[in-house]
Parts: C-alpha cells; structure tokens; sequence
C-alpha cells in the first residue's frame, strides 16, 4: 500500500472520530482536503468492515459512521496484515 493512501485514510477516520455520528462523503471530503470520489474508493476498498453505511435512496447520498469501539490502531494494524497477505498472494 502506498504512502499517501494511508495517510489518507488515517485522516477520514480521525475526521470520523472527531463527528462521532453519521456523516456525508461530501462532508468528510471538505474536512480531509480529499476529493470525495477518492474518499469513497479508500472506505470501500480498505475500510468497509470498519464502517456503517447507509444510503438515502431517491438520491445518491450515502451516510457513514464508525462502528463502535472502533480505533485507529486496530484499522492499521487491519490494513498491515492485508498487505501482508496481499504480497503473499501475488507471488
């Protein structure tokens, strides 16, 4: 995994802490300095299980939130052992 992806997903799930509730894309976008399509790419391809989704359906909105007892160490040392695996696989 690169450099700059985990810096960018350490800083949507510091803006998520921070909010403690549901909160847009959009929104996390604007905090992080991120472009929304590229916050969405990283929470579902890195750190969907870590997360509560919820869409708003006559529009394309989708509303997320941590899951509960949640914590940056666990979604890094998550993300270190898929990388691990990742490497493995590829061989």
């Amino acid at each position: 995994m690169r450099k700059d992806t985990i810096k960018n997903v350490i800083k949507i799930v510091k803006c998520l802490e921070s909010e403690g509730g549901w909160t847009w894309i959009r929104q996390i976008a604007r905090k992080t300095g991120l472009h929304h399509k590229t916050v969405s790419r990283l929470i579902d391809n890195h750190l969907n299980m870590f997360f509560e989704t919820q869409g708003m359906e006559p529009f394309k909105l989708r509303m997320v939130k941590l899951k509960p007892n949640t914590d940056i160490n666990g979604i890094l040392r998550y993300l270190s052992v898929k990388e691990k695996i990742d490497n493995v696989t590829k061989k």
